[in-house]
C-alpha cells in the first residue's frame, strides 16, 4: 500500500468516526431522563398521554359544533358577481310581417357584448323548532364531551398506576434474585474450595452450580420483563421509547399509603359514577332527538332580502361612473307549514321514542352492574389486604429458614438438597409476597376508580 492510499484510508476512517460520534451525540441529546413519583407520573400523563390529548380535541370539536348550531339561526349574508363576455351574440329570427317584409325572416341580435351583475343576498330565520332543539342538543354534546374527557383521564390514571406498580414489583423481584444470586455464588465458591480439600462431595458443588444457573436465568427473564414494563409505562406517559424513567416511590411506601387511606369509608353513589353520568348524557341527547322529530310538525318562518345591480355595455367601461347601473331589490317572507307526510313524521317520532326508552333500559342495567362491580371491588380489596398480610408473615419465616439452612450448610450440618429446597421456598414466598403487594395496589386503584366522582356540567 502506497503513501497516498494510506492517507486516503486515514481520512475515510476519520470521517466515519466523526459521523459515528455525531450520531451518538444526536441520540444522546434526544434521550431524556424523567424522575416520577406516582402522583408526578399521573399529572404528567394528564398533559401528554395520547388518549387524553385526543379526547381533549373532542371537546374543542363539540364547541365548534355548538357554534355552528348557533350560527344557523343568525343572519346569513352571501354576495355574488357574474361577468359575461358575449363573444358572439345569439341571433333570433323575427317574422318579416313586423317590418313590412312579409314572407321573409329578419335576423336580429339582442343584448350587449359585455354584462356584469353583482348581488347581495341576506336571510334571517325567524322561527324554527328544529333550530331551537338543535341548539339545546349541541349544548348536551359539549357536556357529554367534557364528561367523556374526564372518563378518559380516569382510565389513563388507572393505566399509569398499574404500569407504575408493574415496574416496581418487577424491580423488587429482580432485587431479591440479585441478592440471592450473590449469596448463592459465594456459597458455591466456598463449597468448591471445600470440595477441593475433600470435605464435601462433588454433588454438593454441582447442586449449587445448578442453583446459580437457575438464578442467572431468572435474572435474564426479569431484566426483559422490566424493560417491557418500562416500555408500557413510557407509552402511557406519552414519552419516547428511548427516554429513561426513574421511579421515586417505593412499593412499600405506596402500600402503606393505600392501607392508611380512607377509601373503604367512602360511600358509593352510582349517580356520580363517570360511566353512569356518561350514559345519562347520552340518554338526554336521545330525548332531544325525540323533540327534534316532533318539530317536523311545526311551521318554519324566515325572511329574505335580495339586492341586485347590473350593467350592460358594448364597450368595456364598467368603471366609468357616468354610465348607468340598473339596481333591483326584493324582500320576502317565507312560511312553510307541514300538512301531510303519509305517516313519515309519526314513524320518525316513534323510532326516536323507542331509542330513548332503550337508553332507559341500559341505564337500569348499568345501575345494577356498577353496584355489583363496587361490591366485587370492595371484597377483592379486603381479600388482597388479607392475602398481603399472610404473605408477609410467610416470607419472614422463609427468610429465617433460608438463612439458618445456609449457615448450617457452611458448617457441614445441612446438605445441598436442603439448600435447594429452602432457597426455592424462599424465592416462591418472596415472589408471592411481591405479587400480593401489587394485587393490593391494583385492587385499591380499581376501587378508587369506581368511587371517583364525575364532573356534571
Amino acid at each position: 500500500m502506497n503513501i497516498r492510499t494510506t492517507i486516503i484510508m486515514k481520512i475515510i476512517l476519520r470521517v466515519i468516526a466523526a459521523l459515528l460520534f455525531m450520531q451518538i451525540a444526536v441520540v444522546s441529546m434526544a434521550q431524556e431522563t424523567y424522575t416520577f413519583s406516582l402522583k408526578d407520573a399521573i399529572d404528567y400523563a394528564m398533559q401528554n398521554n395520547y388518549e387524553v390529548i385526543y379526547s381533549e380535541k373532542n371537546i374543542e370539536a363539540a364547541r365548534q359544533q355548538m357554534k355552528e348550531a348557533t350560527a344557523y339561526g343568525l343572519p346569513q349574508i352571501d354576495g355574488s358577481a357574474d361577468y359575461k363576455d358575449n363573444i358572439a351574440l345569439p341571433t333570433s329570427l323575427i317574422p318579416g310581417e313586423f317590418f313590412g317584409t312579409p314572407g321573409e325572416d329578419v335576423e336580429i341580435q339582442f343584448g350587449t357584448k359585455y354584462s356584469f351583475n353583482a348581488g347581495l343576498y341576506a336571510s334571517q330565520l325567524i322561527y324554527s323548532g328544529k333550530y331551537i332543539v338543535g341548539l339545546q342538543t349541541s349544548k348536551l354534546f359539549l357536556d357529554r364531551a367534557n364528561v367523556e374527557f374526564f372518563k378518559d383521564k380516569v382510565a389513563v390514571t388507572q393505566q399509569v398506576a398499574d404500569s407504575y406498580y408493574n415496574v416496581l414489583s418487577t424491580e423488587e423481584q429482580l432485587r431479591v434474585v440479585d441478592t440471592t444470586l450473590t449469596i448463592t455464588r459465594n456459597l458455591a465458591e466456598e463449597t468448591r474450595i471445600t470440595y477441593e480439600v475433600g470435605f464435601v462431595e462433588e454433588i454438593d458443588v454441582d447442586q449449587l452450580d445448578l442453583l446459580v444457573a437457575d438464578l442467572e436465568a431468572s435474572k435474564v427473564y426479569l431484566d426483559n420483563q422490566l424493560s417491557i414494563a418500562h416500555a408500557y409505562l413510557k407509552f402511557f406517559l406519552g414519552l419516547d421509547i428511548t427516554d429513561t424513567v426513574v421511579l421515586k416511590d417505593e412499593m412499600s411506601g405506596l402500600i402503606d399509603k393505600r392501607q392508611n387511606s380512607e377509601i373503604i369509608s367512602q360511600v358509593f353513589d352510582v349517580n356520580e359514577n363517570v360511566d353512569y353520568v356518561t350514559l345519562q348524557k347520552t340518554k338526554e341527547i336521545r330525548f332531544m332527538q325525540v323533540k327534534l322529530e316532533k318539530t317536523a310538525y311545526q311551521p318554519t318562518l324566515a325572511a329574505t332580502i335580495n339586492l341586485q345591480t347590473n350593467a350592460q355595455r358594448n364597450t368595456w367601461n364598467f368603471f366609468n361612473t357616468s354610465e348607468k347601473w340598473y339596481t333591483s331589490s326584493v324582500f320576502g317572507v317565507s312560511l312553510v307549514v307541514p300538512i301531510w307526510s303519509s305517516g313519515e313524521r309519526k314513524a320518525k317520532v316513534k323510532q326516536a321514542q323507542i331509542a330513548y326508552e332503550q337508553m332507559g333500559v341500559l341505564q337500569d342495567q348499568l345501575r345494577i352492574t356498577l353496584g355489583l362491580q363496587y361490591q366485587t371491588a370492595l371484597n377483592e380489596y379486603f381479600n388482597a389486604f388479607t392475602v398481603y398480610q399472610n404473605r408477609d408473615k410467610s416470607r419472614k419465616v422463609a427468610v429465617k429458614i433460608f438463612k439458618t439452612t445456609s449457615i448450617k450448610f457452611s458448617e457441614g450440618m445441612a446438605s445441598s438438597i436442603d439448600i435447594l429446597n429452602t432457597q426455592n421456598q424462599f424465592l416462591d414466598t418472596e415472589r408471592a409476597f411481591i405479587e400480593s403487594g401489587r394485587a393490593l395496589l391494583k385492587a385499591g386503584q380499581e376501587l378508587e376508580k369506581l368511587l371517583t366522582k364525575s364532573i356534571n356540567p
